[in-house]
């Protein structure tokens, strides 16, 4: 804003009747008086006839006479007329008569004339204020995170911040001054498009480079009179985001997952359990068919690897499979990611590039924490599904695809629709099939299992001799919630399988907090006796019991908490390995 209460004002100023002699005015003017006539007649208020001290050698050559007409002559002279201006006019220098050379009153805002200003002192004024808005453009500019483009409307570079020398490895002496469209291919500048197109661009996925992908905040700059006379554009650089999200996307495929006629895709998921098992009754069937499944589940129960092996174990297993994670992809990212973009949009080539969605073309895309889309974006997914087309982003041509949508959540969808969080439709569109995973410490039965998959997995992977793990580490892997639940479990056997270097895995392996919440089963020497009687008092009360049933649900119960481990489940019934040996014959429970 142009501050025109900075300006030096001269505030001596005496109004005058036009009926006065030139004797009058000359010598206010000799004392430093300027002299501001009024007249009743004068209609025009936008200027007035203005005398200053200035002008008196002009009205000594003019008017040597004190004649009453010499000064009605002084009056009617366009030369002694000057510009009145408010106060709160911004636009100041740009209203001035670019003919008049007269000082400019100045009005405040109740009409009242409160001095004038000559034209050199606007000038400097406007000089100063040019330079502090440049200071303060300047700073922003290399204060703020984005890179700041901005260009003048031929398209040349008048602003290219530290940010932007650092993304585009482009030092600002190589391209300020110079058109942007040396440096980059004109066709995919989104700055350029504003200067055509006028239009405002909010958080929308660009890639200026092949190796650079932004989100992108752009808007064109308006002169006075409303003409476009520049372009800004701010950039956020998510390239290291973008590689991230391909890295997870792909990372945790199952590239080993291929369908053959000796193999058993479902015994992959390892579990035996009645609540895991049904799960997999289930997954077999809707395997077979094309219609969306919808995956509820804890973080790390497996929900990709089992929509894979239903990818795998169906018709479209030769088909692409994958994954996008909506928690992960920027929202305004995330659109392009799943639908693509049409070309012209937002690089300008012809042919844009297709999302996930289409590159998955008569295979599986999976979405995993599909309640954190936005309702917008579900609302085109519900299209999709219902219709079987979508048009890419920026496009207006529909495209037909084929591709299964299996969807992932940690959330209950339901409920998320009663509180208006998630689209009923696309709800309804994807529940044709829901598979609840049960987390890990609701089937403690398909740990051992488990651990033998992956045991043999890392051990293969480290190179290193297959581990046996000690009975505590058993009992303490049983007694554990598993809040992480498979995936923690799996990140936990990598840890001991890397920091073992004997052919047991101990307590002393395990991370310090899965350490402390377990008891070791190693008890000091000097208690002995009270482990004998203990154990003893224990295998009397197997003995002793009332029926054969109370037994065997001793002994499982023993069984399911060190995993299946005999050696642990007899000392935490505190009987001889021979005992249990001899009870779980007796009892058939080998």
């Amino acid at each position: 804003m142009f501050n025109i209460e900075h300006i030096s004002i001269n505030n001596q100023i005496t109004h005058m009747d036009k009926s006065i002699s030139v004797e009058q005015l000359k010598r206010a003017l000799r004392e430093g008086e300027a002299v501001m006539f009024a007249d009743s007649n004068d209609h025009d208020k936008n200027s007035a006839v203005f005398v200053v001290p200035g002008d008196l050698p002009l009205i000594e050559v003019c008017c040597p006479a004190a004649e009453a007409s010499a000064m009605a002559g002084i009056c009617e002279m366009s030369w002694f007329r000057s510009p009145v201006f408010d106060l709160t006019a911004a636009n100041l220098l740009t209203t001035l008569n670019s003919r008049t050379n007269r000082p400019v009153l100045l009005r405040d805002p109740n009409g009242k004339i409160i001095g004038y200003a000559g034209l050199a002192e606007l000038l400097r004024h406007a000089i100063v204020e040019q330079q502090r808005w440049e200071a303060y453009f300047k700073t922003l500019s290399e204060t703020v995170t984005e890179a700041v483009t901005v260009v003048d409307r031929s398209g040349e570079v008048i602003c290219w911040n530290p940010v932007a020398e650092e993304i585009y490895n482009l030092p600002k002496s190589d391209i300020l001054g110079r058109r942007i469209g040396e440096h980059f291919e004109t066709e995919t500048l989104m700055v350029l498009k504003i200067l055509d197109e006028g239009r405002l661009i909010r958080n929308t996925y660009h890639r200026p480079r092949e190796d650079t992908h932004v989100l992108i905040n752009a808007s064109p700059i308006r002169g006075a009179d409303g003409a476009i006379i520049g372009g800004i554009a701010a950039e956020q650089d998510i390239t290291q985001l973008v590689r991230l999200n391909e890295q997870l996307t792909s990372a945790h495929t199952l590239s080993h997952l291929h369908r053959s006629a000796d193999k058993e895709l479902f015994s992959l998921i390892k579990g035996k359990g009645p609540a895991i098992g049904k799960v997999m009754q289930w997954a077999r069937k809707v395997a077979a068919t094309d219609t969306p499944v919808l995956l509820i589940g804890e973080g790390g129960v497996g929900k990709e690897q089992l929509a894979q092996i239903i990818h795998n174990a169906g018709p479209r297993a030769e088909h692409a499979f994958l994954s996008v994670n909506c928690g992960i992809v920027p929202m305004g990212l995330l659109e392009t990611e799943l639908f693509g973009f049409q070309g012209g949009a937002f690089t300008g080539t012809e042919s844009g590039q297709a999302g996930k969605l289409e590159q998955a073309k008569d295979g599986t895309l999976f979405i995993n924490e599909i309640d954190r889309m936005s309702l917008e974006l579900q609302a085109k997914l519900y299209h999709y599904i219902s219709q079987q087309t979508f048009t890419r982003s920026g496009g207006s041509k529909s495209i037909e695809v084929r591709t299964r949508i299996i969807a992932a959540s940690t959330q209950d969808l339901a409920s998320q629709v009663a509180q208006g969080l998630f689209r009923s439709d696309l709800y309804y569109a994807l529940n044709v099939v829901s598979l609840v995973i049960p987390p890990l410490r609701e089937r403690p039965e398909d740990i051992p299992a488990m651990l033998h998959m992956y045991l043999k997995q890392f051990s293969l992977q480290y190179q290193k001799p297959l581990p046996a793990l000690a009975p505590e580490v058993l009992l303490a892997f049983s007694n554990y919630d598993w809040p992480g639940n498979i995936l923690e479990l799996r990140n936990v056997i990598e840890r001991c399988v890397i920091l073992s270097d004997e052919d047991t895995i101990t307590l002393e392996h395990l991370p310090p907090a899965l350490q402390a919440q377990q008891p070791s089963l190693s008890h000091p020497a000097a208690k002995e006796s009270d482990l004998a009687a203990e154990a003893a008092g224990t295998e009397k009360r197997l003995k002793a019991s009332i029926s054969n049933d109370e037994e065997q649900a001793l002994i499982h119960d023993a069984l399911a908490r060190t995993a299946g481990n005999k050696s642990a489940a007899a000392k935490l019934l505190g009987v001889s390995r021979g005992t249990l040996y001899n009870k779980m014959k007796e009892f058939g429970l080998e």
